[in-house]
């Protein structure tokens, strides 16, 4: 069902990883997570933590919030 939430975020990690032309490979590893994972949570089959939305967020260069919630997304400054 897509307004799960698990199904949602996943869906705006692939959307930001694909706009920044990334593999799922490249983003794991600027994320280091293993791309296996990466891939359930862009799939919406697995539960992400704190952690891993922190550090998504940041190779992706965006807040962790964008990647919860609805609506556009806002770079990060930094």
């Amino acid at each position: 069902m897509a307004s799960d939430i698990c199904v949602r975020v996943g869906r705006r990690i692939r959307e930001l990883r694909k706009e920044k032309g990334w593999s799922q490979q490249l983003l794991a590893d600027h994320a280091e997570l293993e791309r296996a994972h990466l891939s359930r949570l862009e799939e919406g089959r697995r539960e992400a933590g704190l952690r891993v939305l922190e550090r998504i967020a940041r190779a992706l260069d965006v807040d962790v919030e964008d990647l919860v919630r609805r609506g556009s997304v806002k770079r990060s400054d930094g």
